[in-house]
Protein backbone atom coordinates (compact mmCIF):
# COMPACT_ATOMS: atom_id res chain seq x y z
CA UNK A 1 0.00 0.00 0.00
CA UNK A 2 1.48 3.39 -0.96
CA UNK A 3 2.53 5.73 1.77
CA UNK A 4 0.16 8.67 2.16
CA UNK A 5 1.45 12.22 1.95
CA UNK A 6 1.42 14.23 5.15
CA UNK A 7 0.74 17.48 3.31
CA UNK A 8 -2.44 19.27 4.32
CA UNK A 9 -3.19 19.69 0.64
CA UNK A 10 -3.00 16.00 -0.20
CA UNK A 11 -6.12 13.94 -0.50
CA UNK A 12 -4.40 10.64 -1.29
CA UNK A 13 -6.20 7.43 -0.38
CA UNK A 14 -5.74 3.70 -0.97
CA UNK A 15 -6.11 2.52 -4.52
CA UNK A 16 -8.97 0.13 -3.76
CA UNK A 17 -12.28 1.86 -3.05
CA UNK A 18 -13.76 0.91 0.30
CA UNK A 19 -17.20 2.02 1.38
CA UNK A 20 -16.79 3.32 4.92
CA UNK A 21 -20.36 2.75 6.09
CA UNK A 22 -23.67 1.52 4.62
CA UNK A 23 -25.36 4.47 2.91
CA UNK A 24 -28.88 5.60 3.53
CA UNK A 25 -31.33 5.26 0.66
CA UNK A 26 -30.96 7.56 -2.31
CA UNK A 27 -34.23 9.44 -1.55
CA UNK A 28 -33.03 10.02 2.03
CA UNK A 29 -29.69 11.42 0.83
CA UNK A 30 -31.39 13.64 -1.73
CA UNK A 31 -33.84 14.93 0.89
CA UNK A 32 -31.10 15.64 3.45
CA UNK A 33 -28.84 17.42 0.97
CA UNK A 34 -31.72 19.48 -0.42
CA UNK A 35 -32.85 20.49 3.08
CA UNK A 36 -29.33 21.65 3.89
CA UNK A 37 -29.20 23.52 0.58
CA UNK A 38 -32.40 25.43 1.44
CA UNK A 39 -31.23 26.31 4.96
CA UNK A 40 -27.88 27.54 3.61
CA UNK A 41 -29.27 29.55 0.71
CA UNK A 42 -31.72 31.62 2.78
CA UNK A 43 -28.67 33.49 4.06
CA UNK A 44 -27.72 34.51 0.51
CA UNK A 45 -30.68 36.89 0.29
CA UNK A 46 -32.26 37.29 3.73
CA UNK A 47 -30.54 40.63 4.29
CA UNK A 48 -31.91 42.16 1.06
CA UNK A 49 -35.36 43.17 2.38
CA UNK A 50 -33.70 44.42 5.58
CA UNK A 51 -31.41 46.92 3.82
CA UNK A 52 -33.58 50.05 4.41
CA UNK A 53 -34.01 49.15 8.09
CA UNK A 54 -30.32 48.34 8.56
CA UNK A 55 -29.31 51.65 6.95
CA UNK A 56 -31.39 53.47 9.55
CA UNK A 57 -30.76 51.34 12.63
CA UNK A 58 -27.02 50.70 12.43
CA UNK A 59 -26.18 53.86 10.47
CA UNK A 60 -24.69 52.45 7.29
CA UNK A 61 -24.90 53.47 3.63
CA UNK A 62 -25.89 51.46 0.58
CA UNK A 63 -22.32 50.47 -0.22
CA UNK A 64 -21.84 49.10 3.28
CA UNK A 65 -25.14 47.24 3.01
CA UNK A 66 -23.68 45.37 0.03
CA UNK A 67 -20.92 44.10 2.35
CA UNK A 68 -23.51 41.84 4.01
CA UNK A 69 -23.30 39.74 0.85
CA UNK A 70 -19.55 40.20 0.40
CA UNK A 71 -18.63 38.94 3.87
CA UNK A 72 -21.00 35.99 3.59
CA UNK A 73 -19.50 34.88 0.28
CA UNK A 74 -15.98 35.62 1.52
CA UNK A 75 -16.65 33.04 4.22
CA UNK A 76 -17.91 30.64 1.57
CA UNK A 77 -14.80 31.19 -0.54
CA UNK A 78 -12.50 30.54 2.42
CA UNK A 79 -14.16 27.21 3.23
CA UNK A 80 -14.79 25.74 -0.22
CA UNK A 81 -11.38 24.10 -0.65
CA UNK A 82 -10.77 22.92 2.95
CA UNK A 83 -14.28 21.46 2.98
CA UNK A 84 -13.65 19.65 -0.31
CA UNK A 85 -10.42 18.17 1.03
CA UNK A 86 -12.06 17.07 4.29
CA UNK A 87 -15.00 15.55 2.39
CA UNK A 88 -12.58 13.57 0.19
CA UNK A 89 -10.78 12.23 3.25
CA UNK A 90 -13.54 11.60 5.75
CA UNK A 91 -16.81 11.76 3.84
CA UNK A 92 -19.44 14.44 3.35
CA UNK A 93 -21.53 13.65 6.44
CA UNK A 94 -19.05 14.83 9.12
CA UNK A 95 -18.42 18.00 7.12
CA UNK A 96 -22.14 18.65 6.78
CA UNK A 97 -22.75 18.24 10.51
CA UNK A 98 -19.79 20.44 11.50
CA UNK A 99 -20.58 23.13 8.93
CA UNK A 100 -24.23 23.28 9.99
CA UNK A 101 -23.12 23.85 13.59
CA UNK A 102 -20.92 26.76 12.45
CA UNK A 103 -23.80 28.23 10.42
CA UNK A 104 -26.16 28.08 13.40
CA UNK A 105 -23.54 29.63 15.68
CA UNK A 106 -23.09 32.59 13.34
CA UNK A 107 -26.84 33.06 13.04
CA UNK A 108 -27.32 33.06 16.82
CA UNK A 109 -24.47 35.48 17.48
CA UNK A 110 -25.35 38.02 14.77
CA UNK A 111 -28.30 39.79 16.49
CA UNK A 112 -26.48 40.34 19.78
CA UNK A 113 -24.98 43.75 18.94
CA UNK A 114 -26.23 46.40 16.45
CA UNK A 115 -22.71 47.16 15.27
CA UNK A 116 -21.62 46.92 11.64
CA UNK A 117 -18.26 45.31 12.49
CA UNK A 118 -19.90 42.66 14.68
CA UNK A 119 -22.66 41.93 12.20
CA UNK A 120 -20.23 41.56 9.29
CA UNK A 121 -18.01 39.26 11.38
CA UNK A 122 -21.02 37.06 12.10
CA UNK A 123 -21.99 37.07 8.43
CA UNK A 124 -18.48 35.80 7.73
CA UNK A 125 -18.99 32.98 10.26
CA UNK A 126 -22.31 32.08 8.62
CA UNK A 127 -20.44 32.07 5.32
CA UNK A 128 -17.84 29.62 6.65
CA UNK A 129 -20.57 27.17 7.56
CA UNK A 130 -22.45 27.78 4.33
CA UNK A 131 -19.41 27.20 2.12
CA UNK A 132 -18.46 23.91 3.75
CA UNK A 133 -22.06 22.68 3.68
CA UNK A 134 -22.47 23.66 0.02
CA UNK A 135 -19.43 21.73 -1.21
CA UNK A 136 -20.18 18.67 0.91
CA UNK A 137 -23.80 18.66 -0.25
CA UNK A 138 -22.71 18.87 -3.88
CA UNK A 139 -20.45 15.89 -3.20
CA UNK A 140 -23.40 13.88 -1.87
CA UNK A 141 -25.39 14.71 -5.01
CA UNK A 142 -22.49 13.71 -7.27
CA UNK A 143 -22.21 10.34 -5.47
CA UNK A 144 -25.67 9.06 -6.42
CA UNK A 145 -24.51 6.98 -9.38
CA UNK A 146 -26.96 7.01 -12.27
CA UNK A 147 -29.17 9.38 -10.26
CA UNK A 148 -26.41 11.99 -9.89
CA UNK A 149 -27.68 14.34 -12.61
CA UNK A 150 -31.17 14.41 -11.12
CA UNK A 151 -29.78 14.67 -7.60
CA UNK A 152 -27.47 17.51 -8.54
CA UNK A 153 -30.33 19.32 -10.26
CA UNK A 154 -32.62 18.95 -7.24
CA UNK A 155 -29.81 20.05 -4.94
CA UNK A 156 -29.23 23.15 -7.05
CA UNK A 157 -32.96 23.81 -7.27
CA UNK A 158 -33.10 23.81 -3.48
CA UNK A 159 -30.60 26.67 -3.47
CA UNK A 160 -33.14 28.68 -5.43
CA UNK A 161 -35.92 27.75 -3.00
CA UNK A 162 -33.77 28.92 -0.09
CA UNK A 163 -32.81 32.17 -1.83
CA UNK A 164 -36.46 32.83 -2.65
CA UNK A 165 -37.51 32.13 0.93
CA UNK A 166 -34.91 34.61 2.14
CA UNK A 167 -36.57 37.32 0.04
CA UNK A 168 -40.17 36.24 0.51
CA UNK A 169 -40.35 35.48 4.24
CA UNK A 170 -37.91 38.03 5.68
CA UNK A 171 -40.22 41.08 5.26
CA UNK A 172 -42.82 39.30 7.38
CA UNK A 173 -40.26 38.30 9.98
CA UNK A 174 -39.15 41.94 10.03
CA UNK A 175 -42.67 43.12 10.79
CA UNK A 176 -43.01 40.60 13.62
CA UNK A 177 -39.60 40.55 15.26
CA UNK A 178 -37.44 43.30 13.73
CA UNK A 179 -34.19 42.80 11.88
CA UNK A 180 -32.51 41.10 14.84
CA UNK A 181 -35.30 38.58 15.22
CA UNK A 182 -35.26 37.90 11.47
CA UNK A 183 -31.59 36.93 11.49
CA UNK A 184 -32.06 34.93 14.71
CA UNK A 185 -34.93 32.85 13.32
CA UNK A 186 -33.01 31.97 10.16
CA UNK A 187 -30.05 30.95 12.29
CA UNK A 188 -32.11 28.69 14.55
CA UNK A 189 -33.64 26.88 11.57
CA UNK A 190 -30.17 25.61 10.66
CA UNK A 191 -30.50 23.13 13.55
CA UNK A 192 -32.78 21.08 11.28
CA UNK A 193 -29.79 20.28 9.07
CA UNK A 194 -27.75 19.04 12.03
CA UNK A 195 -30.54 16.75 13.22
CA UNK A 196 -31.14 15.36 9.74
CA UNK A 197 -27.52 14.40 9.07
CA UNK A 198 -27.28 12.64 12.43
CA UNK A 199 -29.66 10.04 10.97
CA UNK A 200 -28.66 10.00 7.27
CA UNK A 201 -25.53 8.21 6.00
CA UNK A 202 -23.77 9.63 2.95
CA UNK A 203 -22.31 6.37 1.62
CA UNK A 204 -18.85 7.92 1.30
CA UNK A 205 -16.47 5.91 -0.87
CA UNK A 206 -12.74 6.42 -0.60
CA UNK A 207 -11.37 7.68 -3.94
CA UNK A 208 -9.83 5.18 -6.35
CA UNK A 209 -7.41 7.80 -7.59
CA UNK A 210 -4.27 8.24 -5.50
CA UNK A 211 -1.94 11.16 -4.91
CA UNK A 212 -4.40 13.86 -5.98
CA UNK A 213 -3.49 17.29 -4.61
CA UNK A 214 -4.75 20.84 -4.56
CA UNK A 215 -1.99 21.72 -7.00
CA UNK A 216 -3.48 19.37 -9.58
CA UNK A 217 -6.73 21.33 -9.36
CA UNK A 218 -5.00 24.69 -9.67
CA UNK A 219 -3.21 23.47 -12.82
CA UNK A 220 -6.40 22.14 -14.40
CA UNK A 221 -7.78 24.24 -17.30
CA UNK A 222 -11.13 22.48 -16.86
CA UNK A 223 -11.43 23.64 -13.26
CA UNK A 224 -10.68 27.24 -14.26
CA UNK A 225 -13.05 27.35 -17.22
CA UNK A 226 -15.87 25.72 -15.24
CA UNK A 227 -15.30 28.11 -12.33
CA UNK A 228 -15.24 31.22 -14.50
CA UNK A 229 -18.38 30.02 -16.29
CA UNK A 230 -20.09 29.49 -12.94
CA UNK A 231 -19.12 33.07 -12.06
CA UNK A 232 -21.50 34.25 -14.79
CA UNK A 233 -24.39 31.97 -13.80
CA UNK A 234 -24.55 31.40 -10.04
CA UNK A 235 -22.43 34.51 -9.40
CA UNK A 236 -24.49 36.94 -11.45
CA UNK A 237 -27.74 35.53 -10.12
CA UNK A 238 -26.79 36.00 -6.48
CA UNK A 239 -25.26 39.44 -6.99
CA UNK A 240 -28.51 40.69 -8.52
CA UNK A 241 -30.68 38.78 -6.01
CA UNK A 242 -29.14 40.80 -3.17
CA UNK A 243 -30.56 44.00 -4.69
CA UNK A 244 -33.60 42.84 -6.66
CA UNK A 245 -36.14 43.87 -4.00
CA UNK A 246 -34.63 47.36 -3.73
CA UNK A 247 -34.42 47.57 -7.55
CA UNK A 248 -38.11 46.75 -8.06
CA UNK A 249 -39.15 49.08 -5.24
CA UNK A 250 -37.07 51.99 -6.58
CA UNK A 251 -37.65 51.45 -10.29
CA UNK A 252 -41.39 50.82 -10.18
CA UNK A 253 -42.49 52.37 -6.86
CA UNK A 254 -43.59 49.05 -5.35
CA UNK A 255 -43.88 48.48 -1.60
CA UNK A 256 -40.78 46.67 -0.38
CA UNK A 257 -42.72 43.58 0.72
CA UNK A 258 -44.36 43.27 -2.72
CA UNK A 259 -41.03 43.89 -4.46
CA UNK A 260 -39.41 41.15 -2.37
CA UNK A 261 -42.28 38.79 -3.21
CA UNK A 262 -41.90 39.38 -6.95
CA UNK A 263 -38.13 38.96 -6.70
CA UNK A 264 -38.58 35.70 -4.83
CA UNK A 265 -40.91 34.38 -7.54
CA UNK A 266 -38.15 34.87 -10.09
CA UNK A 267 -35.76 32.95 -7.86
CA UNK A 268 -38.31 30.21 -7.26
CA UNK A 269 -38.39 29.40 -10.96
CA UNK A 270 -34.86 28.13 -10.48
CA UNK A 271 -36.19 25.19 -8.48
CA UNK A 272 -37.58 23.94 -11.78
CA UNK A 273 -34.75 24.95 -14.10
CA UNK A 274 -31.88 23.42 -12.11
CA UNK A 275 -33.49 19.95 -12.01
CA UNK A 276 -34.53 20.45 -15.64
CA UNK A 277 -30.88 20.97 -16.56
CA UNK A 278 -29.99 17.69 -14.88
CA UNK A 279 -32.80 15.86 -16.66
CA UNK A 280 -31.82 17.27 -20.07
CA UNK A 281 -28.24 16.13 -19.55
CA UNK A 282 -29.17 12.70 -18.17
CA UNK A 283 -31.42 11.99 -21.16
CA UNK A 284 -28.82 13.26 -23.65
CA UNK A 285 -31.21 15.90 -24.97
CA UNK A 286 -28.45 18.49 -24.71
CA UNK A 287 -24.82 18.22 -23.71
CA UNK A 288 -23.46 19.65 -20.47
CA UNK A 289 -21.23 22.22 -22.17
CA UNK A 290 -23.81 23.54 -24.69
CA UNK A 291 -26.18 23.98 -21.74
CA UNK A 292 -23.46 25.82 -19.82
CA UNK A 293 -22.87 28.17 -22.77
CA UNK A 294 -26.60 28.86 -23.07
CA UNK A 295 -26.76 29.70 -19.36
CA UNK A 296 -23.90 32.20 -19.45
CA UNK A 297 -25.40 33.98 -22.46
CA UNK A 298 -28.86 34.21 -20.90
CA UNK A 299 -27.48 35.40 -17.54
CA UNK A 300 -25.44 38.18 -19.12
CA UNK A 301 -28.38 39.23 -21.32
CA UNK A 302 -30.70 39.33 -18.31
CA UNK A 303 -28.46 41.69 -16.34
CA UNK A 304 -28.07 43.87 -19.41
CA UNK A 305 -31.85 44.17 -19.81
CA UNK A 306 -32.31 45.12 -16.15
CA UNK A 307 -29.67 47.83 -16.55
CA UNK A 308 -31.59 49.59 -19.33
CA UNK A 309 -32.95 52.86 -17.82
CA UNK A 310 -36.57 52.42 -18.88
CA UNK A 311 -39.56 52.11 -16.55
CA UNK A 312 -41.05 49.39 -18.72
CA UNK A 313 -42.31 46.34 -16.77
CA UNK A 314 -42.10 43.81 -19.67
CA UNK A 315 -38.40 44.63 -19.99
CA UNK A 316 -37.86 43.88 -16.33
CA UNK A 317 -39.86 40.64 -16.59
CA UNK A 318 -37.84 39.43 -19.58
CA UNK A 319 -34.58 40.41 -17.90
CA UNK A 320 -35.47 38.60 -14.68
CA UNK A 321 -36.59 35.54 -16.65
CA UNK A 322 -33.32 35.40 -18.61
CA UNK A 323 -31.33 35.78 -15.41
CA UNK A 324 -33.42 33.17 -13.58
CA UNK A 325 -32.94 30.59 -16.34
CA UNK A 326 -29.33 31.44 -17.15
CA UNK A 327 -28.15 31.40 -13.55
CA UNK A 328 -29.76 28.04 -12.74
CA UNK A 329 -30.11 25.64 -15.65
CA UNK A 330 -26.33 24.95 -16.12
CA UNK A 331 -25.77 24.08 -12.44
CA UNK A 332 -25.52 20.32 -13.05
CA UNK A 333 -23.17 20.95 -15.97
CA UNK A 334 -20.67 22.64 -13.68
CA UNK A 335 -20.61 20.36 -10.66
CA UNK A 336 -21.04 16.97 -12.31
CA UNK A 337 -18.37 17.75 -14.89
CA UNK A 338 -16.03 18.87 -12.10
CA UNK A 339 -16.70 15.64 -10.21
CA UNK A 340 -15.78 13.51 -13.24
CA UNK A 341 -12.31 14.92 -13.90
CA UNK A 342 -9.66 12.22 -14.13
CA UNK A 343 -6.78 14.22 -12.67
CA UNK A 344 -8.50 16.07 -9.80
CA UNK A 345 -10.44 14.56 -6.89
CA UNK A 346 -14.12 15.38 -6.63
CA UNK A 347 -14.03 17.52 -3.48
CA UNK A 348 -11.02 19.54 -4.57
CA UNK A 349 -12.42 20.13 -8.06
CA UNK A 350 -15.85 21.23 -6.81
CA UNK A 351 -14.29 23.39 -4.10
CA UNK A 352 -11.95 25.16 -6.52
CA UNK A 353 -14.73 25.71 -9.06
CA UNK A 354 -16.78 27.35 -6.30
CA UNK A 355 -13.86 29.57 -5.22
CA UNK A 356 -13.14 30.71 -8.77
CA UNK A 357 -16.80 31.68 -9.21
CA UNK A 358 -16.86 34.06 -6.23
CA UNK A 359 -15.60 37.40 -7.63
CA UNK A 360 -19.11 38.35 -8.80
CA UNK A 361 -20.73 37.71 -5.42
CA UNK A 362 -17.83 39.25 -3.49
CA UNK A 363 -17.49 42.44 -5.53
CA UNK A 364 -20.91 42.75 -7.18
CA UNK A 365 -23.26 43.65 -4.28
CA UNK A 366 -21.11 46.41 -2.70
CA UNK A 367 -20.26 47.76 -6.16
CA UNK A 368 -23.96 47.87 -7.03
CA UNK A 369 -24.72 49.61 -3.74
CA UNK A 370 -21.92 52.16 -4.17
CA UNK A 371 -22.85 53.06 -7.74
CA UNK A 372 -26.56 53.19 -6.91
CA UNK A 373 -25.90 55.59 -4.05
CA UNK A 374 -23.80 57.85 -6.28
CA UNK A 375 -26.02 57.82 -9.39
CA UNK A 376 -29.47 57.17 -7.84
CA UNK A 377 -30.28 54.64 -10.55
CA UNK A 378 -29.40 51.07 -11.44
CA UNK A 379 -28.10 51.65 -14.97
CA UNK A 380 -24.42 51.84 -14.10
CA UNK A 381 -24.89 49.74 -10.95
CA UNK A 382 -26.14 46.69 -12.85
CA UNK A 383 -24.29 47.49 -16.07
CA UNK A 384 -20.94 47.40 -14.29
CA UNK A 385 -21.21 43.68 -13.55
CA UNK A 386 -22.07 42.69 -17.11
CA UNK A 387 -18.28 42.39 -17.52
CA UNK A 388 -18.37 39.30 -15.30
CA UNK A 389 -20.96 37.81 -17.64
CA UNK A 390 -18.76 38.43 -20.68
CA UNK A 391 -15.84 36.66 -19.01
CA UNK A 392 -18.13 33.73 -18.19
CA UNK A 393 -19.34 33.42 -21.80
CA UNK A 394 -15.75 33.26 -23.03
CA UNK A 395 -14.84 30.64 -20.42
CA UNK A 396 -17.84 28.48 -21.30
CA UNK A 397 -16.64 28.22 -24.90
CA UNK A 398 -13.15 27.24 -23.71
CA UNK A 399 -14.50 24.64 -21.27
CA UNK A 400 -15.43 22.05 -23.90
CA UNK A 401 -11.91 21.44 -25.29
CA UNK A 402 -10.43 21.49 -21.78
CA UNK A 403 -12.85 18.85 -20.52
CA UNK A 404 -12.22 16.57 -23.48
CA UNK A 405 -8.56 16.48 -22.48
CA UNK A 406 -9.14 15.89 -18.76
CA UNK A 407 -12.44 14.04 -18.26
CA UNK A 408 -12.35 10.34 -17.56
Amino acid sequence: MPRQSSSIFAVSRPEIPVQSRPPSSIPARIFASCLTSVLVAVHYTNFGPLIPTLITDIHINSGQAGLFSTFLFLGLAVMYIPAGILADRYGQRPVLIGSSIILVLGGLLLPLFPNIVWVLACRFIVGLGSGAAFVAGAGVAASLGRHSSLGQGLYGGSVQIGSAMGLLVTPYLLSISGWRGSFLIWGILGILSIITWLFVRDGHVKPETKNITLGAGVRSPSVWTLGLSHMGTFGLGNAIAAWIAVYLSFQYGLPLALAATLGSLALLTGMFFRPLGGILIARNIIGAIPLLRLGTILGCAGVGLLAIPLHYPPLAIIGMACLAIGSTIPYTSVFNEAAQLRTVSKGVAQGLVSVISTPTVLLGPPLIGLLFEQTHNFTLAFGSIVLFGCVAITASFLAGPALKREAS
